[in-house]
Formats: C-alpha cells, sequence, structure tokens
C-alpha cells in the first residue's frame, strides 16, 4: 500500500496506509541486550524521547484546508510502530538508492547532491545516486495534462518503473522528477509518494521553485526538497504521517504548509528512525546538524543542536 503527501480536492481520501515485515530481536539476544543495551534499544528509546518532547511543540486543531482538516488520521506512537514490523533495512539492503527520472540540470543536481547527503545524515545509511533514467513514452493513462501542466502517475512510477528495479543492496529506492506528480483520481497534484512495504517512493522538485534565480531561491528549493525526500524515505521504512508534534513526517496539503512544516522529526519519529536503522539517535542530531550548516539553513542546524545538547 502506500501514503501520499499531496494537495487534493478538498475530502479526498488519503491513500490507505499499511505495514510489514522488520526482523525482530532473538529470544537469546535479551541477555546480552540486559548487560549492554544499545542506545537504539526502545527502552534507551522511551528515554530519549521523554528528555524530548519538553522541547517540541505538540500541533493544534488543524486549519481550514491544510492535511489533518481534510484527511483524518489516528498517528503512530513508538511503541504501535514497533509492533506494526515495519520494512526495515537488512545485512543485503542498506543503501538508500535514488534515481533521477529523465533529465536533471546542473543546478537541479546540485540539489539532489545534498539531498543525498540529507539522507544520510538523516537515516545512517549510505546514500548512491544513480545515473538518469528514461521514462521513454509513458502509457497514456500515466499521463495527464492540467491547464498548462503535464503531469505523471505516481502510481505507475512507483509499481512499473521503480520496483521493477529496486537493486538487491536498496533498503530503499527513491524516484526523483522534474516533472509534476498526482496520485489518481480526485487528487490535484502530489509532491511525492511512497509504499510503506515495498521500498519505493518518488517526489518532485516542479512546484518547489526556480532554484536558479538566486543563492536565496536554491536555498528554499533545497529545503523544500530535503523535507520531502525525509519523509517520503520514512513513509518507506513504515513510518505514518506525524500527528502528534509540528514534524517532518507529518501530512502536507498545500506549499504554503510546506514551508510552514519542519525539517527536523518529532521525538516519536527520531525514536522510530534510530530503531528501523539500529542507529544512536545522537548521531542522527550530530549529522544532521553538520548537514544543515553546510548548506546554509541555520534555523534547522539551531534545533538539531538544541535537541542533542538536550541528551547530554
Amino acid at each position: 500500500m502506500v501514503a501520499g503527501c499531496a494537495s487534493g480536492a478538498p475530502g479526498a481520501p488519503a491513500p490507505s496506509t499499511e505495514v510489514f515485515a522488520r526482523r525482530g530481536v532473538a529470544p537469546n539476544a535479551r541477555t546480552r541486550i540486559a548487560k549492554v543495551m544499545p542506545p537504539f534499544a526502545p527502552r534507551k528509546l522511551r528515554e530519549m524521547r521523554e528528555q524530548l518532547v519538553p522541547l517540541h511543540e505538540r500541533t493544534g486543531p488543524p486549519k481550514p484546508g491544510e492535511w489533518r482538516a481534510d484527511h483524518p488520521e489516528s498517528g503512530q506512537s513508538f511503541d504501535e510502530y514497533l509492533a506494526s514490523r515495519p520494512t526495515a533495512p537488512s545485512a543485503a539492503r542498506r543503501t538508500l538508492v535514488v534515481q533521477p527520472l529523465g533529465v536533471v540540470d546542473e543546478t537541479r543536481g546540485r540539489i539532489l547532491v545534498l539531498v543525498g547527503e540529507a539522507l544520510t545524515a538523516y537515516f545512517g545509511l549510505p546514500t548512491r545516486v544513480e545515473a538518469a533514467l528514461d521514462l521513454g513514452k509513458p502509457p497514456r493513462e500515466a499521463r495527464r495534462r492540467v491547464a498548462q501542466t503535464s503531469q505523471l502517475l505516481s502510481g505507475w512510477i512507483l509499481r512499473d518503473v521503480l520496483e521493477p528495479r529496486l537493486p538487491p543492496d536498496a533498503a530503499a529506492l527513491l524516484g526523483f522528477t522534474t516533472e509534476d506528480l498526482w496520485p489518481g483520481e480526485g487528487w490535484n497534484f502530489v509532491f511525492g509518494e511512497a509504499s510503506l512495504a515495498k521500498r519505493v517512493g518518488v517526489w518532485s522538485l516542479h512546484r518547489y521553485g526556480d532554484p536558479t534565480i538566486d543563492p536565496g531561491a536554491f536555498r528554499q528549493t533545497l529545503r523544500r526538497a530535503v523535507k520531502v525526500a525525509l519523509h517520503e524515505s520514512g513513509h518507506m521504512f513504515s513510518l505514518e504521517h506525524c500527528t502528534a508534534f509540528r514534524c517532518v513526517q507529518a501530512g502536507i496539503n498545500s506549499l504554503e504548509e510546506e514551508d510552514a512544516s519542519p525539517l527536523w522529526p518529532c521525538p516519536d519519529c527520531l525514536a522510530k528512525i534510530a530503531w528501523v536503522t539500529s542507529t544512536d539517535p545522537k548521531a542522527r542530531l550530530g549529522a544532521m546538524a553538520d548537514f544543515c550548516r553546510r548548506a546554509d539553513l541555520p534555523p534547522e542546524a539551531h534545533h538539531f543542536e538544541r535537541d542533542l545538547a538536550a541528551l547530554g
């Protein structure tokens, strides 16, 4: 099943979500864990969460037109996530693979490289950007025109383009396109869409502005691109939309809502990411602070530094 993050017709049903396989801890490992508890053990992550919760802003009632107003969702706690047996990296599948779809110009190529760095910092997994893939002529049902905008059907990309090309080492395969996307009947467009079980997702830069205008425009497009790439990759590890806090994993219904949303995860989603990737959450915060400083995103760098300092 898929999770979509889009602007759609008011009241349109959100794509359904479903979560699948995750390896568990072998019973005979319990003694070792009790002696040396890793930072990604659930007990440690619950403690981390409690330290960070006072620093994070909880969501209020949604405003008309926002994602939660049009698509009521119950959210997903850390313990619900653990119980859902989410899709996870494995010994063989530990690389995040980014697949450009179609021609990417030099400026947007720079954004793609930076997004790859952000993915590695956020998930603690290596990222590889593949050579651009020519989509050829999509089938008639996979393309439509709305006003002056040509759109590609995101489900066609997931099902027919990415799934058959999933590399054997890919923890997730994330398609990148500069074309506009739409996920199906009743929707206007989608910023990105991902499967919670098939390890594939896609996101578009089409609505994120022209990064060639000046450094400020580049930074704005980069910020938006990093947000959607982290969000869709979170879906590929079975994170559902966050409803408890202002969080990068929250559903987005418009560009205005995108710009108002944060680039960072809430305490619940940070715990989920650390657990599913078996990494130290403090390392994730530190790596993201470093990335945001290099990428000239000072407010985001400050936030990650603040959370890291709170954990000691």
